[in-house]
């Protein structure tokens, strides 16, 4: 192509009227960003319980390993930072969690679903909020993984050089004390690479300078490089929220668009398409940092009280994490999955419902004439793989045990007699 064919493509890309499409159901989106926004708030509640408990161990010496407690080291003083660091996040947290919430549909009617209308604003909130969620947490949990005085130093002052070229004097006063500003006046005599760059000074240094590389680090450090998807998954959720934050080229044309809005119908009441659109980018983008929060920032805190603290309180601190951590994965593996069902031969296309009990908690009802298409659960999205076998089978092994063919004319496993459950067990 050349230089006119390319601004061509442009000029009719960002000018002419464009048609949204409904790809997904907004019913389960609605279930799935509830369930998970549920999960985000329990998420929040046990970091504040486990900032106070660090906060706890910190006050006696004893709890603390002997490079922390020694006063004469640098790295004592981060025994006051790091609670600064955790409550810091958890107002980030509280932010994303706010933005997570389901759309309130209580009032919702056909004369009011303009309510429930899509832009923007609703765009920008919700991506740059998540920016900087991500940004924030990442940055942090790789100062808390390296836990290095350098480092650290070079983030802080670089945040409060930005943060002084346009505070108002009300903010200088209640931030800036004496120290900190001879601090900055060090900072300020620092050369171009040493205090942009980040190379190495006397006060401070910064290896990982962008986001992707502190990313890497991380993972490599948790011991999870495996993981290439989901690491590129992250970078790609930065780069798309930067386009949001910064240049806002496509993600305001996408958002502020004339587009004919369309009302649709479901359980829930009416709802726009701009509503769907909107909600599936919102469970993408509550999902992926939900997993975050779990495998990674919650590792990093491990990674860091393992340092801090002697063996005996890290291990029950990072106990508790990893209780944490793998409740909140496993809730979160019960969304959008595949489940198979062994059903007895013949229900398909009989005049009888059958039932899929999803490891989501909801029973979906399959009516006749059972159409393949409603093979899902539509609370979770979960996809449903059936079975046939010949017969009346009863139960059948599966990995978790004996199951009941769906169909089969045995009782339940819970309305059996307990001996008599035992012994299926056994054999």
């Amino acid at each position: 192509m050349s230089e006119k064919d390319i601004i061509k493509s442009i000029s009719t890309n960002l000018s002419e009227k464009r048609n949204s499409a409904a790809l997904n159901n907004y019913e389960v989106l609605y279930n799935n960003i509830k369930y998970v926004s549920k999960l985000l708030d329990i998420f929040v509640n046990k970091i504040v319980i486990l900032e106070k408990e660090i906060e706890k161990e910190i006050e006696s010496a004893d709890n603390v390993s002997d490079e922390f407690k020694n006063q004469h080291n640098s790295k004592f003083y981060f025994l006051d930072i790091i609670p600064r660091i955790l409550l810091n996040d958890i107002e980030i947290l509280k932010k994303f969690s706010e933005i997570s919430k389901v759309d309130d549909m209580a009032e919702i009617e056909n004369n009011n679903v303009h309510l429930l209308k899509k832009q923007f604003i609703d765009y920008n909130e919700l991506v740059t909020v998540t920016r900087q969620t991500l940004d924030s947490l990442v940055s942090d949990a790789y100062q808390m993984i390296l836990l290095d005085v350098k480092e650290l130093n070079f983030h802080v002052l670089t945040s409060l050089k930005s943060f002084e070229l346009y505070a108002t004097k009300s903010i200088r006063q209640s931030l800036f004390n004496e120290e900190i500003t001879q601090a900055l006046a060090e900072f300020d005599k620092l050369n171009y690479k040493q205090r942009v760059k980040g190379h190495e000074s006397d006060i401070t240094k910064c290896s990982k300078n962008t986001f992707g590389q502190k990313l890497d680090f991380i993972f490599d450090e948790l011991g999870l490089s495996s993981e290439q998807d989901f690491i590129k998954d992250l970078k790609n959720l930065f780069k798309f929220s930067s386009e949001f934050t910064h240049i806002g080229y496509i993600s305001t044309l996408f958002s502020s668009s004339e587009q004919l809005d369309i009302v649709f119908g479901s359980v829930l009441g009416p709802y726009l398409l701009s509503t769907e659109n909107f909600n599936e980018l919102k469970y993408e983008i509550i999902e992926t940092l939900v997993i975050f929060f779990a495998k990674i920032y919650m590792s990093a805190i491990s990674k860091m009280l393992e340092q801090i603290f002697c063996v005996k309180s890290s291990k029950r601190m990072t106990a508790t994490i990893e209780n944490y951590v793998k409740e909140l994965i496993e809730h979160v593996k019960t969304r959008n999955n595949k489940y198979a069902f062994v059903i007895k031969e013949g229900l398909i296309k009989s005049k009888q419902t059958i039932e899929l009990p999803c490891m989501c908690g909801r029973i979906n009802h399959w009516n006749p004439p059972h159409n393949l298409s409603d093979l899902y659960c539509k609370s979770c999205e979960s996809k449903f793989k059936l079975i046939e076998l010949k017969g009346d089978p009863g139960y059948v092994m599966s990995s978790s045990g004996p199951i009941k063919v769906i169909g089969s004319n045995v009782p339940d496993l819970n309305d059996m007699p307990f001996e008599d459950r035992k012994e299926l067990f056994e054999n």
